[in-house]
C-alpha cells in the first residue's frame, strides 16, 4: 500500500483533500478525516451522525492501522460511491432515501453544466417548462 493524497467527494459538503493509503482496489483513511468530511463518526455502536447510528463490526471497516476502508464505509450506509484510483478522486452518492424523495418531487434537481463553447449552462435557468434530457459519453 501507498500513501497518497485523494479527493473526496461529499455530496453535502463538496471536495475534501484527504492523507490515505491505497492500494490497486481500495483507499483507506483515517476515522477521524472521515468524520470531518462526511459527519460519521466510528464509534462503539457503529456510524454515527448526530442521533443516527448504523450498527457495523469495526474488523469489516478498518485495516490493522485502524484506518477505514472508504468503499466499505459507504457500503454500510447505503451510499453509492465511484473510485478512481489513478485519479485520486473518491465520490460519494446521495442515499437512496435522498434520491427516492427528489424523484417523488417530479421535478429534476437542479445542476450546471458546460456548454460546448464553455459558458456555464444552468438547468433551472430554463424555468418550469416540461424538458428533455439527452447526455452522452464517449466512453
Amino acid at each position: 500500500m501507498a500513501d497518497s493524497t485523494i479527493t473526496l467527494v461529499v455530496p453535502e459538503r463538496g471536495e475534501v483533500r484527504v492523507g490515505a493509503t491505497a492500494s490497486a482496489t481500495s483507499v483507506f483513511v483515517g476515522p477521524d478525516v472521515v468524520a470531518s468530511a462526511t459527519g460519521w463518526f466510528l464509534k462503539p455502536e457503529g456510524l454515527c451522525r448526530g442521533e443516527v447510528c448504523v450498527p457495523v463490526r469495526d474488523g469489516a471497516l478498518v485495516d490493522e492501522t485502524g484506518d477505514l476502508d472508504v468503499e466499505r464505509f459507504a457500503a454500510a450506509l447505503g451510499l453509492p460511491v465511484v473510485l478512481d484510483i489513478e485519479e485520486g478522486v473518491l465520490s460519494f452518492g446521495e442515499t437512496a432515501d435522498v434520491r427516492a424523495d427528489v424523484i417523488a418531487t417530479g421535478i429534476a434537481p437542479d445542476f450546471e453544466l458546460p456548454t460546448l463553447d464553455g459558458t456555464p449552462f444552468r438547468f433551472s435557468s430554463i424555468g418550469r417548462k416540461k424538458k428533455v434530457l439527452v447526455a452522452w459519453a464517449s466512453w
